[in-house]
């Protein structure tokens, strides 16, 4: 709900396909770790049970309205509940894990749905250059096979099975492309205003920890496992670094001792990471230590870390350009969304929902 829907790039949403499929990664006591579950590759066939395609249902709709029925009215336009569904049932096509969210939301969660969705169309109206309509579709076309792909590995490669999803979903191949190419199309518009110029002085602007990307092993010494007495913790910590110090092997140390369980398995290791994502006393030794130096106990709210930057580097402008690009898109749509929106919309006619089960 918090990532507007005419943000929902083809590119955002061939990640974001069946992320409720894989194994939840740990919580990471030191930072806010990525999404670890990897969707199937093209090709590739993923180990899952024989009833795999009863694992993505038919959207129920959390409402009953005739489809004839318009939802909102805008300036020059109307979204009907027929529209509106098609919609929900791709997103859910797209997002298991939305659509499940969506088949249990309240009647204001549901009109940020058709706020946004009404945003979205109005956007690709403004779309109106060939360019940027044959960008759009062919963008579309082939972010749905990149999908595909990634459901047929899931689905041992049957393309039998992959219609019969369709199917049940009570979708086809066009309606799905016909909603991603009106999503590209809003996208574009919003791109067009966004410049290098604008993007590079964004970037100028930043401070060090949010260009700066580190790979870090650390050993956790959690206040929780050591009944909330910070001393007990402190006294274990510092039995760790005496041994490092004297050249344990900090994997090893880190695979036996640490309370993340995020980083337990990679010896303690997280390889190439946003310095800014991790908490402050963290990131602050992140980009003060000097390379390889063994810390002495960082407290944080969790507990105390042992610490040892292997690398750390600055991302170029290049690098950073599509997370700026991304960034300022969002910005661009906050602004369509509080300054424009509301007056282009005229009425809203939302059904009730039906109580959660």
């Amino acid at each position: 709900m918090k990532r507007s829907v005419a943000l929902l790039s083809s590119a955002v949403l061939a990640v974001s396909l069946l992320t409720g499929c894989g194994g939840a990664a740990g919580k990471d006591s030191a930072a806010k770790p990525a999404d670890q579950t990897q969707p199937a590759q093209n090709g590739e066939q993923a180990t899952q049970p024989d009833d795999v395609l009863d694992q993505f249902k038919k959207l129920n709709l959390p409402y009953t309205v005739d489809p004839k029925t318009v939802l909102v009215e805008y300036q020059d336009g109307s979204l009907t509940a027929q529209e509106f569904e098609t919609f929900l049932r791709v997103i859910n096509f797209l997002n298991p894990m939305q659509g499940a969210m969506i088949e249990s939301i309240d009647q204001e969660s549901l009109k940020i749905f058709a706020r946004e969705y009404t945003a979205t169309k109005i956007l690709a109206a403004r779309a109106a250059d060939e360019a940027t309509q044959k960008e759009s579709q062919e963008l579309a076309e082939k972010t749905f096979e990149n999908i595909k792909g990634q459901y047929m590995g899931l689905l041992g490669k049957d393309p039998s099975k992959f219609e019969q999803l369709l199917k049940n979903q009570e979708l086809d191949q066009q309606t799905i492309i016909e909603q991603m190419v009106l999503i590209n199309k809003s996208m574009a518009v919003l791109k067009k205003d966004i410049n290098d110029a604008e993007l590079k002085k964004t970037y100028e602007g930043l401070d060090k920890a949010s260009i700066t990307v580190a790979s870090v092993r650390h050993i956790l010494v959690s206040f929780e496992k050591h009944n909330n007495k910070p001393e007990e913790a402190l006294k274990v910590a510092n039995d760790l670094v005496a041994r490092l110090k004297k050249g344990e092997d900090f994997a090893k140390l880190a695979t036996e001792n640490t309370d993340d369980p995020g980083s337990k398995e990679s010896g303690g290791l997280y390889a190439d990471a946003d310095v800014s994502q991790w908490v402050p006393e963290f990131q602050d030794a992140a980009m003060k230590l000097a390379l390889n130096e063994i810390s002495e106990p960082v407290k944080t709210e969790y507990g105390y870390h042992i610490m040892r930057v292997e690398s750390r580097k600055e991302k170029t402008f290049e690098e950073m350009k599509a997370q700026l690009e991304n960034q300022a898109l969002e910005q661009k749509y906050d602004h369509f969304n509080k300054v424009e929106l509301d007056k282009l919309i005229t009425k809203y006619n939302i059904p009730e929902t039906k109580p959660a089960s």
